[in-house]
């Protein structure tokens, strides 16, 4: 496991926004990967950068000057001078948060992540779901589960699938850049 592993997730996050928006299509990648090369004059390529946000399915450790490239176009120096930086100004975070036990049974609500997932649920009481639409992500309809808060701008993970009377392996959703959206119905 990487011991930069929130420093570069925040890292790509900070990318992110300074983009102006989700890096969710091949498109998105490949006009980021030229806003880079136009403000720091170094290059990152769309493949890496596909990577780095978990839109292909190899995710290998980052290369520093990838790192440091990506923290230039943030406004830094380097990466490590970032990473110092965050453990100077550690802080409690304000998050849009939304605990599984505030909500109702039968209560609906939809979580969206990178690149281009959302899903439809429904509360069935404590910390249970059921998925009601699957949307493009890896749950299906009709898997059960439970969760116990959702955490824009964190991955989201997901204990105690039950699909078909059997019980998945655990799952993460949103992993690199976290959950986009939830909306409470």
């Amino acid at each position: 496991m990487n011991e930069n592993a929130p420093e570069i997730e925040f890292l790509l996050k900070a990318v992110a926004e300074k983009f102006g928006g989700p890096v969710a299509s091949s498109k998105d990648f490949e006009s980021l990967s030229s806003k880079i090369e136009e403000k720091t004059g170094q290059i990152v390529s769309t493949s890496t950068l596909k990577r780095l946000y978990g839109y292909m399915s190899l995710k290998p450790q980052p290369r520093v000057t990838t790192l440091d490239i990506l923290s230039k176009f943030i406004g830094r120096t380097g990466f490590r001078e970032l990473c110092i930086e965050l453990q100077e100004s550690s802080a409690f975070l304000s998050v849009e948060t939304v605990a599984s036990e505030s909500l109702d049974p039968g209560q609906e609500l939809t979580v969206s992540w990178l690149p281009d997932r959302e899903v439809r649920l429904r509360h069935i009481d404590g910390q249970s779901f059921e998925v009601l639409d699957s949307g493009s992500s890896k749950l299906c309809v009709g898997d059960k589960f439970t969760v116990k808060e959702f955490m824009k701008g964190q991955p989201l993970y997901i204990s105690g699938i039950i699909r078909d009377g059997k019980t998945l392996p655990e799952y993460v959703a949103g992993r690199t850049a976290g959950i986009t959206d939830i909306k409470v119905y």
